[in-house]
């Protein structure tokens, strides 16, 4: 069944149905290999003229078109692994057209095949789940802003935004087209696996820059912007991501190849410590505080101690971690200085010059959040705006989500929005708490340290509102909302078929279709052959524990050997 086929309702038992991964090993390989020539790419100086890119770009579309036909998932797989590359490679075949790129394109694709094979299947092409509500609601007020600025500025802020709010809306497009059409777990956990290929690709080619293209000039020159183009943008990247390969250590620590997953976690956090962002810094002490917390109180309250150490005692901090931190404070600055009775300017009197300045653009933009409450000053016009409400900035972003955007959108999408993360994080405790399918939970638990990290990160600056970095945030909210969904449905039915199990007791009672249906397939598991020994794989059956196959009495050219004699051996 092709990855968009939803025909008819699924039966008792079925939520999910199978437990391995959709594509093999060597199809892995080569995903590595495709998406590394991506992240070659992007480190690399190499030109490639318009028309080539729009030569190959319009074969390679084609092709994927007609490939999606016969294995729908392609172009899934295919946007994951592209997403992360699509800033730096948009793929908009040379300009020929406004608005065609390979985002859109892999989009339209999904789309067409999702629709297609929903109207051959007679089944509807919604699905509900909470997670949506919060999703959809912050959407339609960013749309609502957007409108009012246009009503408020004229006509030429649709004409100079509109491009703008679609980049915004695209990263929930994605979410529900995975939500939609992942209905099963073996491409659940195949997107996970691309998804992660491409997170270590990413960080790998930043360590690789920083390694090759170092020059030993200032700081600013030596951060590595990357796939982001922007060295704490990036940092924020690895941070939302780079917990599932620790997570994935953390739930099989007693396996030996699981403590492979901690080379990419590695790799990840030297690509943090290339960007020499300290937003990605404090990002990611509050993912590894994140991740602990789900994991084990005991492992987080050992992490908090460390943690503290480790600030008491800085020297013990890499060396390049250590002077970004504290370039934060002006020279012989005490620990408690910063927290006198001067208020904020005293704080800002203690800070160098781009933290102080930051303290200035928060104070003007809850400044403008007051004067418009309800649906901010317009989309994107944050920086026109921010001269107006302080004389020392002007033309500057806010280096903070939250603030710009409750002073952008308005408060209701602030309020939105940060229902919607909690909503989601909520959401994943609880498939890492009640899934059983050991590769869910895992990924699970590596998404609420990601999570966490995000928290903070979006603190110092907007970290969610690029495809290149978000895409993967909202792909995973997808997963999870489905996985959700999974647990939920199989729980009701274990709770209805306990309730029809004591009905069909009853004399006289009569059983539902639904309620028939769920004792069916109670009494078809009951019939399914007992668990493996424990120690034993299951699935690979000792040789002497594998049924004999029968002789095959016919002749040889019914076998379609041509030169074996009947015994299988050559004449």
């Amino acid at each position: 069944m092709g990855i968009f086929s939803r025909g008819r309702t699924k039966q008792p038992g079925e939520y999910g149905k199978g437990t391995g991964i959709a594509i093999s090993k060597g199809q892995i390989f080569g995903l590595l290999i495709g998406i590394g020539f991506l992240g070659f790419l992007v480190t690399s100086d190499m030109q490639i003229p318009s028309g080539i890119i729009a030569t190959i770009g319009g074969i390679a579309f084609v092709m994927l078109f007609f490939a999606t036909m016969r294995y729908p998932e392609l172009a899934l797989y295919g946007m994951v692994a592209y997403l992360p590359f699509s800033k730096i490679l948009p793929g908009d075949f040379g300009g020929a057209a406004a608005g065609v790129n390979m985002t859109n394109l892999f989009m339209v694709i999904i789309i067409f095949g999702w629709m297609s094979s929903g109207a051959s299947g007679g089944s509807k092409h919604w699905e509900n789940h909470p997670l949506h509500l919060p999703i959809i609601l912050f959407g339609i007020w960013g749309v609502v802003s957007f409108l009012h600025s246009i009503t408020m500025l004229g006509g030429w802020v649709f004409t100079d935004r509109v491009s703008d709010v679609k980049r915004w809306l695209d990263p929930i497009i994605i979410y529900f087209l995975f939500f939609h059409v992942i209905q099963d777990k073996r491409r659940w956990k195949t997107v996970v696996i691309v998804l992660l290929i491409g997170v270590f690709v990413a960080a790998f080619s930043a360590v690789w820059e920083y390694q090759t293209d170092s020059g030993g000039g200032s700081l600013e020159s030596e951060r590595i912007g990357g796939i982001a183009q922007q060295p704490n943008i990036l940092g924020a990247f690895f941070v939302y991501y780079m917990f599932i390969f620790a997570s994935f250590w953390l739930e099989n620590i007693a396996k030996a190849k699981a403590w492979l997953n901690l080379l990419p976690f590695v790799i990840c956090l030297r690509g943090i410590m290339v960007t020499f962002s300290r937003g990605a810094y404090l990002a990611f002490a509050t993912g590894i505080l994140g991740i602990t917390f789900f994991k084990n109180k005991i492992l987080f309250v050992l992490t908090c101690v460390a943690i503290a150490f480790v600030l008491m005692n800085p020297w013990m901090l890499p060396a390049g971690i250590r002077m970004r931190l504290e370039s934060t404070f002006k020279p012989n600055t005490q620990l408690t200085d910063p927290y006198g009775t001067g208020g904020a300017e005293e704080v800002e009197g203690h800070l160098d010059k781009s933290s102080a300045m930051r303290l200035i653009i928060w104070r003007a933009g809850l400044a403008m959040v007051k004067s418009h409450p309800f649906v901010g000053v317009g989309f994107g016009e944050f920086q026109n705006a921010v001269g107006h409400y302080s004389d020392e900035v002007a033309q500057i972003d806010a280096h903070n989500a939250y603030v710009i955007m409750a002073a952008e959108l308005g408060i209701p999408a602030l309020v939105f929005f940060v229902v919607m993360l909690l909503t989601l994080m909520w959401y994943t405790s609880r498939v890492y708490e009640l899934e059983t399918d050991p590769f869910i939970r895992a990924t699970a638990l590596g998404f609420l340290g990601g999570l966490s990290g995000l928290l903070m990160a979006n603190m110092f600056g907007s970290r969610l509102n690029s495809v290149e970095v978000a895409g993967y945030y909202w792909i995973l909210a997808a997963l999870i909302a489905r996985a959700h969904k999974w647990v939920m449905d199989e729980r009701r039915d274990l709770r209805d078929t306990e309730a029809a199990e004591a009905k069909s007791r009853r004399p006289g009672s009569r059983l539902s279709p639904r309620q028939q249906r769920l004792l069916d397939a109670k009494k078809q598991q009951g019939q399914t052959p007992p668990a493996p020994t424990p120690g034993k794989r299951p699935g690979s059956p000792r040789k002497a524990d594998r049924p004999r196959k029968a002789d095959d009495t016919r002749r040889p050219d019914e076998r379609g050997w041509t030169d074996r004699d009947a015994t299988g051996r050559f004449e």
